[in-house]
C-alpha cells in the first residue's frame, strides 16, 4: 500500500510518522511505500532539529527535506494519513476525488463502531446547520444541544503539533505517532483497511 502522511509544514508530525512507519514496515518485512508532505511546506526545508534527534535516538533515519502537497502525491497515495482534522478537510476541499482516501491518523488508526457512529451523525448535523445557516434559516436549540454533545463526546481526531517544543514534547508527539502506527499497521494487516 502506498501511504502519505500530511501536515502542515512537512517538518515535525508528517515526517516523523513517515520514518517511523517505514522503519516499523521494514522490521516487519512489510512493502509499504510511505512519504509525507506539507499543506503549506517550504520545498526542501529540514527537519526540525527535535524531530531530527527523537528519530536519531531510535535508530531511525532523519534525511531528507520538506515538500508540498501535490496532485501527483495524492494520486500516488492510495491512503492518506492527516495529523489534524483542519488538514484533512483543506486536502478534501483542494482534492475531492481523494475523499475516501483521506482520514485523519487518529480516526483511522482508533475505528471503533460507536466513535464511527457519532462521527456521521456530527458530519450529517454540521451539513444540516450549513445548510440552514446558507438559506439564513434559524438553527433550533435542540440542534445546538446535540451539537455541543456531540463535540463532547468525540475524541479528538488531532495529533498535537510540537513545532516550537522542546525536546521532551517532541518525545511524547513521537511516542503517539509510535502507538497510533502500530494501530495502523494492525490494521492494514488484517485487511480491514476500507
Amino acid at each position: 500500500m502506498r501511504i502519505l502522511f500530511v501536515c502542515t509544514g512537512n517538518t515535525c508530525r508528517s515526517p516523523m510518522a513517515e520514518r517511523i512507519m517505514s522503519h516499523k514496515c521494514r522490521q516487519a518485512g512489510l512493502g509499504h511505500e510511505v512519504k509525507s508532505a506539507g499543506i503549506a511546506a517550504v520545498e526542501g526545508a529540514p527537519i526540525s532539529p527535535h524531530a531530527r534527534t527523537v528519530l536519531q535516538r531510535k535508530g531511525i533515519n532523519s534525511e531528507g527535506g520538506a515538500q508540498s502537497v501535490s496532485k501527483e502525491l495524492v494520486d500516488w497515495a492510495e491512503l492518506i494519513l492527516t495529523m489534524t482534522m483542519n488538514h484533512k478537510n483543506r486536502l478534501v476541499r483542494q482534492f475531492p476525488e481523494a475523499v475516501d482516501k483521506v482520514h485523519t491518523l487518529k480516526e483511522f488508526a482508533i475505528d471503533d463502531p460507536e466513535t464511527r457512529r457519532l462521527r456521521k451523525e456530527a458530519e450529517a448535523l454540521a451539513g444540516e446547520i450549513q445548510m440552514k445557516m446558507a438559506l439564513s434559516q434559524p438553527i433550533g436549540d435542540e440542534e445546538r444541544r446535540r451539537w455541543l454533545e456531540l463535540e463532547q463526546a468525540l475524541p479528538s481526531d488531532d495529533v498535537a503539533d510540537p513545532f516550537g517544543g522542546d525536546l521532551q514534547t517532541y518525545e511524547q508527539t513521537a511516542e503517539e505517532l509510535e502507538q497510533l502506527i502500530d494501530l495502523v499497521i494492525r490494521r492494514l494487516g488484517s485487511g480491514n483497511a476500507a
